[in-house]
């Protein structure tokens, strides 16, 4: 079983761009009633903030400089890797944002909602 998430990914020359990746997940050794829980490998995570971006915030262009999993948890968030290609995350997605050295991206609420993220921080 797997779960997938949004990643900000780059190509050979350094370019962003926005793909998916898959987090396998194994059956837990949590006895649950009824149907067994799925987990996945443990991530370390050294921080946890909440953000909260108005409506009609847009960031500038930046680089991740830490390793980052984000959930929204409301409105809907645009994540632009590059000029053509962007991605509208809801709430209840995840997406996760490696530390690069090149590798651009953009943040913009749509809507008439303000984004408010849950942001593990490695």
């Amino acid at each position: 079983m797997t779960f997938e998430v949004i990643e900000l990914l780059s190509d050979e020359e350094g370019q962003p761009y926005l793909g998916k990746a898959e987090i396998n997940l194994r059956t837990s050794n949590f006895d649950l009633i009824g149907d067994q829980a799925n987990m996945s490998v443990p991530t370390s995570c050294r921080q946890i903030v909440y953000l909260k971006f108005p409506v009609g915030f847009k960031s500038a262009s930046r680089i991740p400089d830490r390793e980052q999993t984000a959930v929204v948890l409301t409105g809907s968030l645009r994540i632009s890797a590059n000029e053509t290609q962007a991605i509208i995350a809801k709430p209840g997605e995840v997406f996760r944002l490696p530390k690069a050295k090149i590798s651009e991206h953009t943040l913009e609420v749509v809507g008439d909602c303000p984004v408010t993220l849950m942001v593990m921080i490695a």
